[in-house]
């Protein structure tokens, strides 16, 4: 079986890195990555809660919030909630940290278009001491091909590597990463504004599943024609086309908190694909505003020999 998301306590998000103290570059990156706890406690990695805000109180993801707790009010609760960017003091506080262990920082962030992240992260670096370098890099995804680039970045900052060595492992992860998910509905990202709602309204209306899929920081919405089972087959052969020639292939499968689902899909990318890394994790509630329930995704990360 695969590795879940699982939490415990406050939650799984560090303030601090928790391993390899010889590391020379910690990775700072938010919740929205979906990384594995494993993964986030074995690598050098700070991982910073988004902010839902939900009847008008502030939920930091993983801490105030957890997944499965978001997934079951999200399909009772009649009333959408938003999302809000962190502010600059929490992506400061983790910059400063890391210089007190006299690391150098590689802050991952989604892209503009979809975020004020990246725009708050270079807000905080530029307020910190200019001794420490801090270097931010938006991904061209969300979930873990926002996740992928953080993980292998932060693994050859665990064998030792220099920033300039890291930050060059997290562009080129970015540059293969994708995510593709199969959605039930299109109105959940009209309500978010990411999609104008006529165009919802009609896409909802086809005997179609529809499909999104966000890379180098663009998204595109398509149809597959058919039931869910074979839009979700279609996830499986479109990382099967893009790993072609691979090197490496990670593969992440996303659920909005259906295990199963998530487990079978797993399974079956498993057989077909044999990835070099492979997980499973819930769909964060940051990801969840925007999208709706009945969710599930494949991100992955393919990079030539």
């Amino acid at each position: 079986m695969y590795p879940s998301l699982s939490y415990s306590g406050a939650g799984y998000f560090l303030t601090e890195t928790t391993t390899n103290s010889q590391a020379r570059v910690t990775l700072v990156t938010d919740s929205s990555a979906c990384l594995p706890v494993h993964e986030v406690v074995a690598n050098p990695i700070v991982v910073l809660p988004t902010v839902l805000i939900w009847r008008g109180k502030a939920l930091r993801d993983g801490i105030d919030i957890s997944p499965e707790m978001f997934w079951r009010r999200l399909v009772t609760d009649p009333v959408t909630p938003s999302t809000s960017t962190m502010s600059p003091s929490v992506y400061a506080a983790a910059f400063e940290d890391a210089g007190r262990r006299n690391s150098g920082v590689v802050c991952a962030v989604i892209p503009r278009r979809f975020s004020a992240m990246a725009d708050v992260a270079r807000l905080a670096a530029s307020g910190c001491d200019e001794r420490l370098d801090i270097r931010v890099v938006e991904t061209g995804g969300a979930a873990m091909a926002h996740g992928f680039p953080v993980l292998l970045g932060a693994r050859a900052a665990n064998t030792g590597a220099n920033q300039d060595a890291v930050e060059r492992a997290v562009r080129r992860a970015a540059d293969g990463s994708e995510i593709v998910a199969v959605l039930d509905s299109l109105d959940y990202l009209a309500r978010s504004g990411r999609v104008p709602a006529v165009i919802a309204r009609m896409a909802d209306a086809l005997p179609s599943t529809m499909v999104l899929s966000m890379r180098h920081g663009g998204v595109r919405i398509g149809a597959t024609v058919g039931s869910r089972a074979r839009a979700i087959e279609s996830l499986v052969t479109r990382v099967r086309r893009a790993s072609r020639n691979s090197g490496y292939l990670g593969v992440a499968v996303h659920h909005a908190a259906n295990v199963s689902e998530g487990h079978e899909l797993a399974e079956r990318i498993h057989r077909a694909l044999r990835p070099n890394d492979l997980f499973v994790t819930c769909f964060t509630p940051v990801m969840g505003a925007h999208v709706g329930p009945g969710l599930i995704g494949v991100a992955y990360c393919a990079l030539p020999s």
